[in-house]
């Protein structure tokens, strides 16, 4: 499949300095953005060197023959992060997000720890691949989770006549109503990053894609400053990848750019 691809970081209204960094290799169909660590020093350090290993690997493979196993990709680079993070920096080492992407014929497959953000669009259908590993998700879904006890006995029976439907909106409505009870810094508080341990969880998912798809790759200074409907009608726009990049950067900075803006926008044609 062809593709047709930008990328652009912004350093937004509020931070002193931009701690993201993004890959665009369109020979191996690979995109990745990361988010270093704010609270950590060395936060730009850390992304941009797991950006340099990505470019690294991927020199080392024929675009036409090998793909790199995504899991194995990180875990590699996670090592390699927490090492030279404990060398420079003892106390508190180096971390980033991770979310990397990487199309072979008809399959997208992603590879993600943290909370940057993979989205899938095809027609009207926009999809966040990714979830956020994050205080708040955890705390979401404990409470998604506590109040699926409620209809749902110990061997899986219904305890009422609700049905599949309503039960899942309870679930998803006790999940969201827990975002008012939980504490400030949650959102921002990372369960997983890449650097901060050897044996780092990796999510994986793998999507068949068809032309007309497009994909758009973010860190948190868009996922959690720009609506899920803005991300859509920029997406769904008839304009160019860049185009919609600009705009969506734009977008954040006009809700105030609290952090740093990463997009990466692919059309598959």
């Amino acid at each position: 499949m062809q593709l047709l691809s930008y990328g652009i970081t912004n350093q937004g209204k509020v931070r002193n300095a931009n701690e993201d960094a993004f890959l665009i290799d369109e020979e191996h169909q690979v995109f990745a953005v990361a988010d270093g660590l704010g609270g950590l020093p060395g936060g730009a350090e850390a992304s941009q060197r797991i950006i340099k290993l990505l470019q690294q690997t991927y020199r080392q493979v024929d675009a036409e023959e090998e793909s790199a196993d995504l899991g194995e990709l990180i875990l590699g680079i996670n090592r390699i992060l927490t090492k030279e993070g404990t060398e420079a920096h003892p106390f508190t080492g180096l971390g980033s997000t991770l979310t990397i992407a990487q199309l072979i014929n008809d399959q997208l497959l992603i590879g993600h720890v943290g909370d940057s953000a993979a989205y899938h669009l095809r027609g009207d259908d926009l999809n966040k691949i990714t979830i956020n590993h994050t205080l708040e998700q955890e705390f979401i879904k404990r409470a998604g989770e506590s109040a699926r006890s409620r209809y749902v006995s110990s061997d899986g029976l219904h305890k009422t006549t609700i049905n599949h439907a309503m039960e899942q909106e309870f679930i998803e409505r006790a999940g969201e109503s827990a975002r008012n009870l939980m504490p400030e810094e949650y959102p921002h508080t990372l369960t997983r990053c890449v650097g901060q341990n050897e044996n780092v969880r990796i999510d994986q998912f793998r999507l068949t894609i068809a032309s007309g798809d497009r994909l758009l790759l973010c860190t948190d200074g868009l996922d959690n400053i720009v609506t899920k409907q803005q991300i859509y009608a920029a997406l769904r726009a008839d304009a160019t990848p860049e185009a919609i990049c600009q705009e969506l950067v734009e977008y954040a900075n006009a809700e105030g750019g609290p952090d740093n803006i990463t997009v990466i926008v692919v059309f598959i044609q």
